[in-house]
This record gives C-alpha cells, structure tokens and sequence, in this order.
C-alpha cells in the first residue's frame, strides 16, 4: 500500500468558508450595519461552524498537516465558544458581560496565531496575509475586552472584512487552483523561500 497517499483532499478551504460566514454576521453586528440583537445568528453559525472546522483539523493532522490542522482545531474551538456562549446568554444562564473572560482567551489566541504566523512566511502570500490580519483581530479583542479601550475595538472591528477577502480568496484559489492543476487563482509566491528552491 502507497503510504504516500493522503486518504483526504486538503479541507481547509472549508474550514475557512464557514470562518467567513462566522466573522461576516460578526463583522456587521460590531459596525452597526446589524441590531445588536441578531448577534443570535452566530448560535447556528458557531455550531456549523465548530463540527466543520474539527472535522477539517482532524482530517488536516491525518493528512499529517501538523500546522494547518492545529490551527483549524483552535478556529474550531473559538466557534464552540461562540455558539455555547450565545446560547447560554440568549437562555438568561450566564451573564451578558464575559468581556473579562473573552479578553484572555483571544489574548492567548493572538499570541499563539502570531507566533503560528511566523511558519506562514513559507506558505503563498494570501494565507500569510490571512494569519497576519488575524492574529490582528485577536490581539485588538483580546486588549479591547479587557481595557475597553475603543480604539482596539475599531482595529478588531475593521480587520474583520479583511479577512473574509482574503479568506474568499484563499479558498477559491485553493480549491480552483487544485481542480485545474494550475495556477487559475494567483496566491503569491511566499516570503520565505529555503536555498535549494
């Protein structure tokens, strides 16, 4: 038998469409392009969400894609937080302020994307940009929650819409580029390059 052969195709594309879907009703919740009280929808969103990017992280770390796959877990586990944490808010069983919770685990999530981000310079430019503006996100919520400080709330605010471009892009290319065996979708070439290349 060929071990070789990965029983899966590369999933992340779908792990990142339904991070876009996520972030796109966050994204207009938090610049007042949507009431407040539609944040809701993130409840069926977050649960899509987390059953497919697990799926997609598991698939990744069998395809022994240490790096992508964690990180795809990690976005998996941000979705559980928001569907259970919405639900629970929504059924008056937590309290609607968990901005001194949430503050920590996006801190911690920023610090571990950045440092992920580093290996990112040897992957094509967009996924790079990707985890750049991410990690940017993280960082600004994370400081935003805990110092409410609203000039992190905007950069946490209007990274979003960046990264839902640069995710659509990710994504079609990947999945368009694979299909066509070719490049139908420039991505870039990546900053880090090794000598023999």
């Amino acid at each position: 038998m060929d071990t070789d052969t990965k029983a899966f195709a590369n999933p992340g594309p779908a792990g990142l469409m339904v991070l876009a879907f996520y972030l796109s009703a966050l994204w207009a919740v938090f610049a007042n392009y949507a009431p407040r009280d539609t944040v809701n929808v993130l409840i069926p969103l977050g649960f899509a969400g987390g059953i497919v990017q697990f799926s997609a992280g598991i698939i990744d770390l069998k395809n022994n894609e240490i790096l992508s796959g964690n990180i795809m877990l990690a976005f998996s586990t941000f979705m559980w937080l928001g569907f259970w944490e919405f639900l629970a808010k929504a059924l008056h069983l937590m309290p609607m302020d968990t901005s001194l919770i949430d503050g920590w685990v996006f801190l911690v999530m920023g610090i571990l994307m950045s440092g992920f981000t580093i290996a990112y310079l040897k992957a094509n430019k967009v996924a790079f940009y990707f985890m750049f503006f991410t990690d940017i996100f993280f960082l600004s919520g994370g400081i935003f929650f805990l110092t409410k400080k609203e000039i992190f709330f905007f950069s946490m605010t209007w990274a979003l819409p960046i990264i839902i471009i640069l995710i659509i892009w990710l994504a079609l290319g990947t999945v368009l580029n694979t299909f066509f065996n070719k490049d139908f979708i420039p991505l870039g070439k990546p900053y880090w390059k090794d000598k023999e290349e």
